[in-house]
C-alpha cells in the first residue's frame, strides 16, 4: 500500500518510536514526516524511514 498525506502509519518495533501510531504529515523518496498528537502539548513530529513503517490507512480526524 503506498502511503500519503494524511494516512495513519504504525512505526516498527525496531525504532525508538516502536509501536507508536501517526499521522503522515509529507512523504519524502526516504520516507515520511509524520506527528503523534501529545495531549494538552500540541504535535511531536518525527520522521521515519520506508522501512521503519506499516500503513493502516487513512486517518479520519486530522490535525489542521
Amino acid at each position: 500500500m503506498k502511503v500519503k498525506k494524511g494516512d495513519v502509519i504504525q512505526i516498527k518495533l525496531n525504532n525508538k518510536w516502536g509501536g507508536c501510531l501517526a499521522v503522515v504529515d509529507e512523504v519524502r523518496p526516504w520516507g515520511v514526516q509524520c506527528y503523534v498528537k501529545v495531549p494538552l502539548q500540541g504535535l511531536a513530529y518525527y520522521r521515519v524511514q520506508n522501512e521503519e513503517f506499516d500503513v493502516i490507512g487513512p486517518a479520519i480526524h486530522v490535525e489542521e
